[in-house]
């Protein structure tokens, strides 16, 4: 009788365990696809307003993500800019998102990261020289 019982509590804590891991895995790959998202929205004056709304998805999604261990990264890449417009002057910008947090299953924490990043060609507010 008692090796049933140990059983059953065994059993119990597995799943309960599968069951949390599980919560935990589906939230980082919600939180990592709304990060992916959220790349094509950064620039140099709305960097503030992405942590923010990535701190809100965070909640939404039971995770607790602290605006100070999010990082977004929005400065010039080192490839060069093809031409594709001759009236409108383009420069390759690479923007970076990575934030870092804390997942607890079974009470135990579980450290956290997602790293996302994307090269965009954005236009410069100049006009192409054509001679």
């Amino acid at each position: 009788m008692k090796s049933t019982i140990v059983i059953v509590v065994a059993l119990l804590l597995v799943v309960y365990g599968l069951a949390q891991v599980g919560t935990m895995y589906r939230a980082k790959n919600d939180l990592k696809i709304f990060v992916q998202r959220t790349l094509d929205f950064v620039d140099e004056t709305t960097k503030e307003s992405v942590k923010t709304d990535i701190v809100q998805a965070a909640q939404k999604l039971h995770v607790i993500v602290l605006a100070g261990n999010i990082d977004v990264v929005y400065e010039d890449a080192d490839t060069p800019t093809i031409p594709s417009s001759p009236v409108t002057q383009l420069t390759n910008k690479r923007v970076v998102i990575s934030l870092r947090y804390v997942a607890s299953a079974m009470g135990l924490p579980v450290h956290q990261q997602i790293t996302t990043s994307k090269f965009r060609q954005v236009a410069t507010g100049q006009s192409a020289k054509t001679e």
